[in-house]
């Protein structure tokens, strides 16, 4: 494996926060304001680095979550405006909007009256509105996960509603509720095992709580109180593999050190089979397994994306290491393309970086 930083594409909005690919060459990012762009990645990896095609509108506030369904004509965002929605990744745009990608870096210099100030970076870009909504929630939808033929969605929410929907008909299933916030959800590849965290965010140790719970899809009842063996800790992400044999989360918050660790569980007994590190500095915040299960990719407030060997928990490959720090630009979510051979990584420094496996 020889990764290769193949385009940095700039969009300073806000925090990018959420991303995905639609196909192999299509990628998907949503920000802290609500909005998502999607880009039309070149053929040829020594291309420029492309511009926005599509800008997205709906959501009224952060996007938490982005997952395509498995043909790559659906995407699913989550957001803290209570909502979720399907958009249709094939339908013609219906107006045009320009952004300038680069405003919050020159709005920055022009205040600090630098002399270097960048010329905008512009991207005229079709927009498309509504999507589908499921309005099952709320308060923030946090997170969700999809079945591995796409018609399972789990969502929750910071109210610890976890519901359970049909995606084809957009309609609920059914739902329980957890203690605290639904910090990280993820649903098995046959859809019958949820794995929920919880947590209160609170400032006082006293009021805190933390806790992992594996719980029948198929009835929401508790399998798996997994609390015991993580006590304490605040678990921000969670993936399957995508045969179901691998069951990884990892620690998140603020943490310290290097203490935002990565753990394999058997998702069949609900025990703790692997710690990864070392952890990221200051905590973890994604987890995705590749298309093959081979790898498994970790993003964290370093600045860093890992990619660890599955079977075995052996460190691969560092991915953007020494770019930034604490406060600069987390790598806030996560996503392999469908062929494995590509990955992208959301920027709270305002940029969607995608890397290529293959050299």
């Amino acid at each position: 494996m020889d990764p290769k930083l193949l385009w940095s594409l700039p969009w300073d909005a806000d925090w990018v926060t959420a991303v995905c690919f639609l196909g192999e060459r299509r990628v998907a990012a949503g920000n802290n304001l609500g909005e998502i762009l999607l880009w039309d990645l070149p053929d040829k990896a020594a291309a420029p680095a492309p511009l926005p095609s599509r800008r997205l509108d709906g959501h009224t506030n952060i996007v938490t979550r982005l997952l395509p369904t498995p043909d790559g004509k659906t995407l699913l965002s989550s957001s803290c405006d209570h909502t979720i929605r399907c958009w249709d990744a094939e339908v013609a745009g219906s107006g045009s909007v320009t952004l300038v990608l680069n405003a919050r870096t020159r709005e920055y210099l022009i205040r600090g009256r630098s002399s270097r100030v960048p010329a905008p970076v512009e991207a005229t870009v079709k927009t498309q509105q509504g999507g589908r909504v499921l309005s099952g929630h709320k308060e923030w939808v946090s997170g969700m996960s999809l079945s591995r033929d796409g018609k399972t969605l789990l969502s929750g929410d910071d109210a610890g509603e976890v519901v359970v929907w049909d995606v084809p008909s957009a309609k609920e299933i059914r739902r329980w509720k957890a203690k605290g916030w639904c910090y990280a959800v993820a649903l098995s590849p046959d859809a019958k095992q949820a794995l929920v965290s919880e947590r209160y965010p609170v400032v006082f140790d006293s009021a805190r709580h933390a806790g992992l719970k594996l719980w029948d899809a198929t009835t929401g009842k508790v399998q798996f109180d997994l609390e015991p063996a993580f006590k304490g800790m605040h678990l921000s992400a969670a993936a399957f593999s995508p045969d179901g044999k691998f069951l990884a989360v990892a620690r998140g918050g603020e943490v310290n050190g290097l203490n935002g660790k990565v753990f394999l569980i058997d998702p069949a007994t609900g025990k703790k089979t692997r710690e990864l590190t070392p952890g990221h500095q200051d905590g973890a915040t994604d987890l995705a397994f590749s298309p093959d299960g081979k790898l498994l990719a970790s993003s964290g407030r370093d600045t860093v994306v890992r990619l660890w060997e599955s079977s075995s928990g052996k460190l691969l490959k560092e991915l953007g290491k020494g770019r930034g720090g604490q406060f600069k630009d987390w790598i806030h979510a996560v996503s392999f393309s469908p062929s494995g051979k590509l990955i992208a990584g959301a920027d709270m420094a305002g940029s969607v970086h995608v890397w290529s496996l293959t050299g």
